[in-house]
């Protein structure tokens, strides 16, 4: 109850922010361009076309929004990136006697490099999922009690786990994530630690460089710890490869034993591989493993690899950008591996705590998708400014301008709010109708 409390007030509070802003920006913006329209005149139009995006800019569903291309500079400010400075010098003027036509144009352009990634609710479903062996079966009976949980890790050690988080280099910060997560596991639990892209010599060598550092065994504390500590951050990052060798490892393993499969890794695959594919093969082996997908500080338009990664294959997926975060999220795996080890009675608990969790969680990604609409279109006020100010935009185009902004936000915060209050009620429906809900609601279009 008190969960559901905190969560109406943050609603409350995030439409009346929504308001408010809107109101005030519109009121501010309204005047700088009566201020500034008289001191700058950019007389010509040069000519431009862009290539459109294949999803509108005003979404028609949420699946419309999900298909919008994250941008290479999602919501960066371009006072505080030299490179994205140089791409917007490079931008044709959108002069006084530019077309509405012209106008929508060049702000969608505008939008593809910068757009966030939204979140997806269908990954969201399949954490659920994982859990589903909770529910009773037709015959009223819960999931088996299995007699052997096996866990492995696959961690990116590519190059760019040297960059920092908060001043500490990312593979040191992943190391310490992960020597909590394994000591926190069932006690008859076996883990692996695989890593990938820690041979730096050359390309071919780095991509080849796919190496289980912990064997499967029962967990051991100074061995997994000397493991983990030798794995230097060093090459390109063999994604696909590394699933596909693991892969190998389980083709033949034992139907009776629990598989979880956890992937941890800051970027996408740059060995050439398709790592979409070689997920999808491996959670259709027959030992039918639960996986994980873990984005450690990813740039957003890396983002969707993963994430397609993850669709693919049924995966819970998750994008992280601190250590506490990591944490947080592989807590959620060694839970999960808890419960797999549960009697049946304490199953029974399990599933209403479950309800209420996912309840918890839609609630908090619905206030996360709200608070996107109203971002993007703020930054995107604030770059057609910044655009004004170095001669790219006349300003008598900044009202047309701020209608299109508010055009996009609005029809994509009204498709979140219909998405997540009907998806929080469905949550309380059948789960085994969960999944087909959902797809179903990705895909409709609103009225």
């Amino acid at each position: 109850m008190l969960a559901a409390c905190s969560t109406e007030s943050s609603e409350t509070q995030t439409d009346e922010v929504q308001d408010i802003s809107v109101e005030n920006v519109a009121n501010e913006e309204s005047e700088s361009l009566e201020e500034g329209s008289s001191e700058k005149s950019i007389q010509e139009t040069n000519d431009f076309s862009f290539n459109q995006p294949e999803a509108p800019y005003v979404p028609e569903s949420m699946e419309d929004v999900l298909t919008y291309p994250v941008g290479e500079f999602a919501l960066v400010d371009p006072s505080e990136s030299e490179e994205f400075q140089d791409v917007l010098a490079e931008l044709p003027i959108l002069g006084e006697e530019a077309t509405s036509e012209e106008i929508r144009t060049y702000i969608i352009h505008l939008s593809t490099l910068t757009s966030p990634a939204y979140p997806d609710p269908r990954l969201l479903a399949n954490r659920w999922e994982q859990l589903s062996f909770l529910a009773p079966n037709e015959e009223g009976e819960l999931g088996p009690e299995e007699k052997e949980l096996n866990v492995e890790i696959l961690l990116d050690a590519s190059g760019s786990m040297r960059d920092e988080v908060d001043g500490i280099d990312k593979m040191t910060l992943a190391r310490e994530a992960i020597q909590g997560f394994v000591e926190e596991l069932p006690d008859q639990a076996n883990v692996a630690l695989r890593v990938y892209g820690h041979v730096g010599e050359s390309p071919e060598k780095s991509c080849e460089g796919i190496d289980r550092v912990y064997d499967l065994q029962p967990y051991e504390e100074s061995s997994f710890t000397r493991a983990i500590d030798g794995v230097m951050a060093n090459g390109w990052t063999p994604l696909a490869k590394a699933i596909e060798v693991t892969s190998n490892d389980y083709r033949n393993g034992s139907e009776d034993a629990t598989n979880m499969v956890l992937v941890v890794s800051d970027g996408m695959d740059t060995c050439g591989g398709d790592p979409v594919q070689a997920v999808k093969d491996l959670s259709e082996l027959n030992v039918t493993p639960l996986i994980s997908i873990i984005g450690f500080d990813v740039p957003a338009n890396e983002q969707q690899q993963l994430r397609e990664m993850a669709q693919a294959s049924g995966s819970a997926f998750a994008t992280v950008n601190d250590q506490a975060q990591l944490r947080a999220e592989l807590d959620r795996s060694a839970e999960l591996a808890k419960a797999w080890m549960m009697f049946q009675t304490d199953a029974r608990v399990e599933i209403e705590a479950t309800r209420t969790e996912q309840a918890v969680e839609i609630m908090d990604e619905r206030v996360k998708w709200r608070l996107l609409t109203q971002d993007e279109r703020l930054y995107m006020v604030d770059l057609v400014k910044y655009l004004n100010d170095i001669d790219k935009v006349a300003p008598v185009h900044t009202i047309e301008i701020w209608d299109i902004l508010l055009e996009r936000q609005q029809a994509a915060y009204d498709i979140g709010e219909e998405v997540y209050d009907e998806l929080y009620n469905a949550n309380e429906e059948n789960r085994e109708q969960m999944r087909e809900k959902i797809d179903e609601l990705v895909n409709e279009k609103t009225e």
